[in-house]
């Protein structure tokens, strides 16, 4: 995701230092009245630019609450999944499905929204451990807590087996991505039948 809000404060800084420049050309050039409200069209570039940037604040902040406020979990990394809601270089970009146990020693599944282009080097090697925090059902992680350790009881997290359905407690989830409703399995993330997103349930 950092490649991505990367040019995105790149094309919101641009915007705003080339709308602003052309603003105060028009003011400082004396043609203001001949303008007319044309000014004002380089403020249209300017919002737009402020717009983007406030974006990437509102992202961060909401990352750092996550982080400070969410509970802590370690978690091993377990697959990827496609993130369909946009492309990077004409491919969907991949996020982390992660597998750690709560506080009652249940396994649980989490798709950490890392938005990895696939074949990075900044994905995360399958089986690793890593830090989690969730809050508010919100899920991020500590890119520097990566680490080869094992944890116990990490077979249980690591094997692919079949969930028994009698165990399982559904509930009806929205997708934040584009407002369906449907039935999901809580403690693991669902993928949306209509959008093909994931959501932790």
């Amino acid at each position: 995701m950092g490649v991505i809000y990367f040019i995105l404060g790149i094309m919101g800084a641009a915007y705003v230092i080339i709308g602003g420049g052309v603003f105060l050309v028009f003011i400082t050039s004396g043609g203001f009245a001949e303008a007319g409200g044309a000014v004002f069209v380089p403020l249209i570039f300017v919002v737009i630019g402020i717009g983007f940037l406030a974006g990437i604040a509102i992202h961060k902040s909401v990352k750092k609450r996550i982080r400070t406020k969410g509970k802590k979990y370690v978690a091993k990394v377990y697959s990827y999944v496609e993130n369909t809601s946009f492309t990077v270089n004409n491919s969907y970009t991949v996020n982390t499905v992660v597998h750690y146990f709560d506080e009652t020693h249940t396994e649980r599944e989490a798709v950490i929204p890392t938005c990895f282009e696939k074949g990075s080097s900044k994905m995360l090697p399958i089986g690793m451990t890593v830090d989690i925090y969730c809050y508010r059902d919100k899920y991020d992680y500590d890119p520097k807590s990566v680490r080869s350790e094992y944890l116990p009881g990490e077979e249980e997290l690591m094997d692919d087996k079949p969930v028994d359905p009698m165990q399982l407690k559904m509930v009806a989830v929205s997708c934040p991505n584009c407002g369906s409703s449907f039935q999901a399995a809580t403690g693991y993330s669902s993928k949306c039948p209509y959008c093909g997103s994931y959501i932790n349930a």
